[in-house]
This record gives C-alpha cells, structure tokens and sequence, in this order.
C-alpha cells in the first residue's frame, strides 16, 4: 500500500513538472517573440512557477538601410537688383534756316540749349532769299530766321508760318571792309567809285545787297544831288551809282562771301560792303582786313525777321527756341555781335 501512495504521488509530480515546463516554456517564448539582434536569450526552466516578465520598452527593428536625411538646403542670397538706369529720351531734330550773317551769334548759344533741351540743333544757313526758296520748295523746316522781315512776311501771307507766328527780333546796318594794307588807299565811300579800285558787294536778290544798293542810292539822291539840302560840293558822289557799280568785280550770293573774297588779301578785291555784325567779328576774331563804318544818313538798317514753320512737327520746341531772341539773354548776345535791339 506503501508503494502504492508513493507511485500516486511520483506521477503527480511529473505531472506538476511537465505542467509548470510547459507554463515557463510559453512564457518565455511569448516574451522573446522577436528577439533582438544582438542579444540571444536563454531560458532555464525551473521547477518553481515563473512570472512572465514586462518587458521594460517595446521594441523597434533596426532597419537595415539607414535613410538618408534629406540636405538642409542652404537659403541663396538673391543678388541686389541692379537698378535699371531711367531711360533719356533721343534728343530731338530742330531745324533752323538762318541768314548766313547770324551764323556766329547762333552759333554761339546753339549747345546750351541743346543741353537743356535735350535737342539738336540743325542749322542750315545762307542767304534769306535762296533759304525763302527752300522752304517754299518744301524743305524740312521748324524755324526760319530771316535777314529781311520782307521774307517771313510772304511766307505768312502764303500760309506757311505756325500760326501766322513771326515777329521781328533785330536789326543790323552797313559798313565798308578795306582789304589788308588797304593798297588803294580807300578812306570815304567816295573813294569806292574812284577808278581801278576792285570792289566786291552782295548780290542785289539778298538781302545784304539790297540794302548795299539802297545806300547807293541814297548818296546819288543827295550827296550827289545839287538840288539836296544835304549836296555834297565836291561832286565827288554825283551819279554815284552808276559809277561805283562800274568797279564791282564780284556779286556775292552770301555777305559771308564778301567777307571772304576781301580777306584773301591776293589782290582779289580792294574793298566791298557788309554788316556792322561781320565788321563787329572781324575786329573780335582779330582780322586783318579793316572796316570804315558807313554815316547813318545814308546808311540803310536790315530788320530781321523770325518765324515758326507751318509744317513743323515740334512746334513747342521752336517757340522756344523762337521766344529766346526776343529775351534779355538773347538781345544781349546779338548786340555783343553787332546787331542792334
């Protein structure tokens, strides 16, 4: 009976045993399910009853790929704008004809006010006469400035001034110009009708040589005149038209050609007839021509006329420029050149 209780109580402890391995086996295995990779659990089975243990942080794989982060980009500095200079507009054409004996006044005031006001100045100069031509011919023109008012005057009356807008800025008078040396020894205006004395005037169409002829006139009308209060007794002027034309050697198409062919100094001319302005810059430029200046009496004064072309497309711009001879600063340059207010 002995044997037989201690048979019952063998079985039952294997039993016991078999039961609390197979506890401690599925504890331990539900635990290290995912083992890691660098460490290898061991379970030691026991007889006593074990106690699942917490794990103490869940557990991540390691990926076997480490991803790359992706690069911080660095900020780009934008360059500083550079600032798009303001554009200037193209300075505009203004076209002016003038008389040849304003070339050196306009000359001189010409690149101020294209300076402030951003145009260009095209100056195409001659005789008042030969430029009238042009311009009714239809010739590009803003701005005609004339040595005789007569010539705007038929430009108005044919309609072709802006506005019927001209006005008279200046005048000028005559005076004799001796060649260098004076080799025929010429001191009066009598002395141009006197015989072998080569003399060159302006042609009588411009407007130089309309008033030269005026003159002439003038001194047969009374210093030649016998019945004239203001007769000379000399008779030295009498038919002084006449003959002081007998000695003309050359008619000019320019008074600036006058001024030439006396100024050679080659035997060319003796003497001629011009304006007080090309006497007035001959003595400034230091010529060495000399100039005798002709008596108001019978001296004839050229007014001067200016006006704005009808077919001008800067009409404004020409006002200006035409506004600016009958201004303080524009009357005081032409009287430094000769001309009179």
């Amino acid at each position: 009976m002995k044997e037989k209780y201690i048979a019952i109580i063998l079985v039952f402890i294997i039993i016991f045993a078999s039961a609390m391995g197979y506890l401690a086996y599925s504890g331990v295995f539900s635990v290290n399910s995912n083992p890691s990779p660098t460490a290898t659990p061991t379970a030691t089975p026991s007889a006593t009853p074990l106690v699942t243990p917490t794990p103490t942080a869940s557990f991540s794989p390691t990926p076997s790929i480490i991803p790359i982060a992706e690069p911080t980009s660095t900020p780009t500095i934008a360059p500083t704008p550079t600032p798009t200079p303001t554009a200037i507009p193209q300075p505009v054409d203004l076209r002016i004809f003038i008389a040849s004996s304003l070339t050196h006044v306009v000359a001189n005031m010409t690149q101020a006010f294209d300076a402030a006001n951003n145009c260009n100045l095209i100056v195409n100069s001659g005789s008042s006469s030969a430029l009238y031509t042009q311009i009714t011919s239809g010739s590009p023109c803003d701005v005609f400035m004339s040595a005789d008012t007569k010539w705007t005057k038929q430009l108005n009356r044919a309609s072709l001034l802006y506005n019927n807008n001209y006005v008279n800025f200046t005048t000028n008078s005559l005076e004799m110009i001796i060649a260098q040396g004076n080799p025929k020894n010429i001191t009066s205006l009598a002395d141009l009708a006197k015989p072998g004395v080569k003399l060159v005037l302006a042609d009588p169409s411009i407007p130089s040589g309309s008033y030269t002829n005026t003159t002439f006139w003038k001194i047969d009308s009374t210093w030649g005149n016998a019945s004239s209060p203001q007769y000379n007794n000399s008779g030295a002027y009498v038919n002084y038209n006449y003959t002081v034309h007998q000695n003309v050697v050359s008619y000019e198409l320019t008074v600036e050609n006058v001024v030439g062919k006396v100024s050679l100094n080659v035997g060319t001319a003796d003497a001629g007839v011009v304006f007080v302005s090309d006497a007035v810059y001959g003595q400034q430029s230091g010529s060495h021509v000399q100039f005798i200046p002709i008596p108001t009496s019978v001296n004839t004064q050229g007014i001067y006329g200016i006006g704005v072309i009808g077919s001008t497309t800067q009409s404004a711009l020409a006002q200006k420029f035409m506004d600016f001879w009958s201004s303080t600063d524009g009357q005081a340059l032409l009287t430094y050149y000769g001309f009179d207010s």
